[in-house]
């Protein structure tokens, strides 16, 4: 499948954000009533890949959802820590709804856009919406994450579970470990001091911090100092209300380790009044102006690992292509549809669907959630 690449965006900051649009030849989007648009941000634990690491994904969906897909190189950790890559995903959604006179398209009606991302770009996704949503912005169509990180204080079971099969090692130590000292360092250092004495001394109103997070170990987290993980556009499982978002498709393999943190994310949207995050959060959902249900999808895929969309021909990658260009078609209503109610669902390895099994469970007994694993 071709693709027209722009490797360098222009007029949004003198040094730009490279970016490139993905998309089917001859498509003729511009000539469309909906011009439906993936907006899409990679993963890479906030540290690491690029767009280039994600067309094989990125390919796929302009082509199941025949829409265009922009893609963005947003700043990474270290030397670019929170909000860095936020701040860069939001001006990317800025530049779709008013881009500037070269840029060789019309502005978009919010309701034509997606959001899209796996991994941490799939926990960015997710933060750039509770950021538009708590600044009063107009809202995309929907949002896609394919196996969210949603919670850096990887505080479920299934991340800390050394039984778990998936490729993506335990990840009871964090990132900062991957850490070599380098010339990067004394600025990385620097930044990090700056933001977490910024965070101690904030006056926004009760802290949002769990003694866990003050480690003998030091930082846990390339992407934001310790006493920033539980921040909602860092850690959005741990918002004081997931309500009020636009729709939600969230997948995941049933063997990888961010299973539990997109499950409870699943449940804390679609139903905000039942699961209200962590016992340090006590109290704050029923003074968020945010308590009306959102209306989430959940998918979990038999076997599957982490991002298995990114690395597997199968039969359950197959199928998800399948529900998320269903998906895409039902938000950007390309076939005046109504949204099916919120659901939870399991996949098996003949892309059958059925209920969650009981081990999904476990994670709403957990009475650690947001909690550092010591």
């Amino acid at each position: 499948m071709a693709m027209w690449r722009n490797p360098e965006w222009k007029n949004l900051k003198d040094d730009g954000i490279f970016a490139e649009w993905v998309q089917v030849p001859n498509d003729e989007w511009e000539k469309r009533e909906v011009r439906k648009t993936i907006l899409y941000l990679h993963g890479g634990g906030y540290y690491f890949l690029s767009k280039e690491s994600y067309r094989p994904i990125t390919s796929s969906l302009a082509k199941i959802a025949n829409a265009r897909v922009l893609v963005i190189n947003y700043r990474l950790a270290p030397q670019n820590q929170f909000p860095a890559a936020l701040h860069d995903a939001l001006a990317a959604y800025l530049y779709l709804l008013n881009p500037p006179k070269d840029a060789g398209f019309e502005p978009l009606n919010p309701k034509n856009i997606v959001f899209a991302g796996d991994s941490a770009g799939g926990g960015l996704s997710l933060a750039l919406g509770l950021a538009i949503r708590d600044a009063g912005l107009s809202s995309s169509a929907g949002i896609i994450g394919l196996s969210p990180w949603v919670d850096l204080t990887v505080s479920t079971p299934s991340i800390i579970n050394d039984d778990c099969a998936d490729f993506v090692p335990n990840q009871k130590r964090g990132s900062a470990v991957n850490f070599a000292e380098s010339p990067a360092s004394k600025e990385y250092k620097e930044k990090d001091a700056a933001l977490a004495e910024k965070i101690k001394n904030q006056n926004l109103g009760p802290k949002i911090w769990h003694d866990s997070f003050d480690r003998p170990e030091g930082r846990l987290q390339l992407y934001v100092a310790n006493e920033g993980l539980a921040i909602p556009y860092v850690s959005s499982m741990l918002a004081d209300s997931l309500g009020d978002l636009p729709p939600l498709l969230l997948i995941a393999g049933d063997d990888e380790r961010l299973r539990d943190e997109a499950i409870y994310f699943a449940y804390r949207s679609a139903e905000p009044t039942k699961y209200k995050g962590p016992s340090y959060n006590a109290g704050k959902f029923e003074k968020s102006p945010f308590q009306t249900p959102t209306n989430t999808t959940l998918e979990i895929y038999e076997e599957m690992p982490h991002v298995f969309q990114l690395m597997m021909e199968h039969v359950c990658s197959t199928k998800s292509y399948e529900r998320i260009a269903e998906f895409i078609n039902r938000t950007t209503n390309i076939h005046n549809e109504p949204l099916p109610p919120s659901s939870y669902n399991y996949i098996n390895v003949k892309g059958e669907f059925g209920p969650l099994k009981e081990r999904h469970e476990k994670v709403f007994n957990w009475e650690k959630i947001g909690i550092v694993p010591s």
